[in-house]
C-alpha cells in the first residue's frame, strides 16, 4: 500500500508549495485524518498530544480555502497563550508562503495600538488570545459576524485557564453558518458542552493515540522524597549533576514564583516563564535561555507551549502534572533532534503511585534514584572547579600572582590553596548542605499566621524574617505557604530570636504571629 502524501489529500497548489518548501511529505496521522474532513466543511473535535502537528492540520486547511477580498476577517483561530499564538501565526506564515492572505496576531503584553493598524490594513486571518480579542471587539476594531471559520486551539489548556466565559463570549459573536475547529489534547466535559452548544449536530470527534508515548532519547528517574524537603532534594540535584539548558515544571504561577525566589536567594541562575509575566519579560528570558546565558527556567506547562528549544538537556518535575499526557508532553523537551535527555521527578510517598501507573501506560521505565548525598555534590563541584583552574592556566591569567605564590611561606601553600578551594566550593553550591537529607533535623520549623490569602510570596516572607528577625537569609531554608498558615525552616541557633523579632509584626498589612511548630 502506497504511504499518502500531502498532494493526495486536496489542498490548494499554493499551500503545497509552502509545504514543500518546509520539507514536509508525507502528513502525520492527525493531518491525514483531518484535512480531507476540513476541505469538505465539516465541523470536528481532532484529539490528539501537543507537537503532532495539530497547527499544519488546520492552517492548511484555511489556506487553502479562504479567497483574498479584503472586506472582513475570515477566519480566527483563539489561543491559550500569547507564545502560542506568535507559534501559529509563523507557521501559518510558513504554510502561507504562496498565497496573498494576511495573516495578524493580537494578543495582550504587547502595543494594541500596533494591532489595530495590522487589522485596519486588512487581516484574513486573525491569531489571537482570548483577552485581547475580547478588547479588540469591544474597540469595534475586530468583526467577527461574519466569519468563516472558527478555531480553538489548545482548547484543553484556555478552558483550564479559565477562558471558558470568554470563549463563549467570542463564540457567540460569530455567524451560525461558520465552520468550527476544535483542537486538544484532552476531552474534558466542558469541551463536550461547548461542542453541543456551539458546533454543528454532525462534528466529528477524531482522536489519535500516540504509538509511541515517550522518545526513547530520554532517560527517566524519580527521587522519593518529603514534602517537606522537596527544595532541597531540587538543589541536591542540580549541584550534584553537570546539567546545561534545564527546565523545571510547577504545576502553578504561585509555584513557579516561589521555587524561583528560593532558587535565586541560593545564587543559581534562573528565570520564570507563566502568564502574568509582560510579553517583554517572556520574551528576554526565552532568548536568554536559548542562547545559554539562563542555565534554568522554571515554568508552568502553558508557558512552556511556546518554547521551541532543542539543546534542553534536563527537564524537572518539581511538581508532578496532572495527567498522564501532560508528562508525556513536559520530558518532550529533551532529547530532541536525536540527543540524549534526562528527565528527573520528586515524588512524594503519595505520588508513587501515580508515577508508576505513567509507567506502566506509556510502556516506559522510570527508575528510582538516591537523593544525591553530600560526597556527590562534593565530588561533582571539586570536579567542575578543578576543570575551570586548567581553563583558566591555558590563558595565562596566573602569572601576576607567582610573585604572591612566593611570599607564602612553603610549609603554608598546601593549607593556603586548601582554603582558596573552599572559598570557591562554598560559593558554587546553592544550599547549605549540612546533614543528609534523610536526618531532617538541621532547621527548626515555625508556623506564621498568614497565608497566600494575604497576598504572600515566598520572597516577601524571607525579608519580613530578615528585617524584623535579624537574621540572615542564608539561616532559612524551606518555606511552604497555605492558605491560612506558613510553615518556614529555620536554623536551631537562630530561630528563638527571629520568633521573638518578628512577633506581632505586620507583613501584608497582616499582623503575624509566630511560633514553633511542634508545639502546635
Amino acid at each position: 500500500m502506497n504511504k499518502v502524501t500531502f498532494k493526495d489529500l486536496g489542498l490548494s497548489s499554493d499551500v503545497l508549495k509552502g509545504i514543500e518548501m518546509m520539507g514536509y511529505v508525507s502528513p502525520s496521522p492527525i493531518q491525514e485524518k483531518s484535512i480531507p474532513v476540513l476541505l469538505e466543511g465539516q465541523d470536528i473535535i481532532g484529539q490528539a498530544q501537543t507537537g503532532t502537528g495539530k497547527t499544519l492540520a488546520f492552517g492548511s486547511v484555511l489556506l487553502s480555502k479562504i479567497q483574498k477580498e479584503g472586506k472582513h476577517v475570515k477566519a480566527l483561530i483563539l489561543s491559550p497563550t500569547r507564545e502560542l499564538a506568535l507559534q501559529i501565526h509563523e507557521e501559518l506564515k510558513r504554510i502561507g508562503k504562496c498565497t496573498n492572505l494576511s495573516i495578524v496576531s493580537v494578543f495582550g503584553g504587547s502595543d494594541i495600538e500596533r494591532q489595530i493598524k495590522d487589522l485596519k490594513r486588512g487581516a484574513d486571518i486573525v491569531v489571537g488570545t482570548p483577552g485581547r480579542v475580547q478588547d479588540l471587539m469591544r474597540r469595534r476594531v475586530l468583526k467577527i459576524n461574519n466569519i468563516d471559520f472558527m478555531v480553538l486551539d489548545e482548547a484543553d489548556e484556555m478552558l483550564n485557564m479559565g477562558f471558558v466565559e470568554d470563549i463563549e463570549t467570542i463564540l457567540k459573536a460569530t455567524p451560525d453558518n461558520k465552520q468550527t475547529v476544535l483542537f486538544s489534547a484532552t476531552m474534558p466535559a466542558t469541551i463536550k458542552k461547548i461542542a453541543s452548544n456551539y458546533m454543528q449536530d454532525d462534528y466529528m470527534h477524531i482522536q489519535i493515540k500516540s504509538k509511541t508515548k515517550t522518545a526513547s532519547t530520554v532517560s527517566q528517574y524519580y527521587f522519593e522524597t518529603r514534602p517537606t524537603n522537596k527544595f532541597e532534594t531540587l538543589c541536591r540535584i542540580l549541584d550534584s549533576r553537570q546539567m546545561e539548558n534545564t527546565i523545571i515544571f510547577c504545576k502553578t504561577k504561585r509555584s513557579v514564583d516561589e521555587v524561583v525566589a528560593s532558587m535565586q536567594q541560593k545564587h543559581y541562575d534562573v528565570e520564570a516563564m507563566h502568564g502574568d509575566l509582560s510579553q517583554n519579560q517572556r520574551t528576554n528570558t526565552l532568548k536568554r535561555f536559548k542562547s545559554g546565558h539562563i542555565q534554568y527556567l522554571v515554568a508552568t506547562d502553558v508557558a512552556a507551549r511556546g518554547i521551541d528549544v532543542d539543546n534542553i538537556s534536563h527537564v524537572i518535575n518539581y511538581e508532578m502534572p496532572q495527567d498522564e499526557e501532560l508528562y508525556i508532553h513536559r520530558i518532550g523537551r529533551t532529547g530532541r533532534a536525536n540527543k540524549k535527555g534526562e528527565a528527573y521527578s520528586l515524588v512524594t510517598n503519595r505520588e508513587k503511585n501515580f508515577l508508576m501507573s505513567i509507567q506502566k501506560r506509556t510502556n516506559s521505565h522510570i527508575e528510582k534514584l538516591d537523593v544525591p548525598s553530600n560526597q556527590e555534590i562534593f565530588d561533582q563541584k571539586i570536579k567542575e572547579l578543578l576543570f575551570d583552574v586548567q581553563e583558566e592556566m591555558l590563558k595565562s591569567h596566573k602569572d601576576v600572582f607567582m610573585d604572591t605564590i612566593k611570599d607564602i611561606p612553603h610549609d603554608m601553600r598546601t593549607d593556603v590553596m586548601a582554603t582558596l578551594l573552599s572559598m570557591c566550593y562554598q560559593q558554587r553550591v546553592g544550599f547549605d548542605y549540612q546533614e543528609e537529607t534523610s536526618a531532617g533535623s538541621q532547621y527548626d520549623r515555625v508556623f506564621m499566621t498568614c497565608g497566600s490569602m494575604d497576598r504572600i510570596n515566598v520572597k516577601d516572607v524571607i525579608e519580613f524574617l530578615t528585617k524584623y528577625g535579624k537574621i540572615k537569609s542564608s539561616d532559612i531554608g524551606d518555606i511552604t505557604i497555605k492558605r491560612k498558615f506558613t510553615f518556614v525552616d529555620i536554623k536551631p541557633k537562630v530561630s528563638h530570636k527571629a520568633i521573638k523579632g518578628c512577633q506581632k509584626q505586620k507583613l501584608n498589612q497582616r499582623r503575624v504571629q509566630l511560633e514553633y511548630a511542634s508545639d502546635r
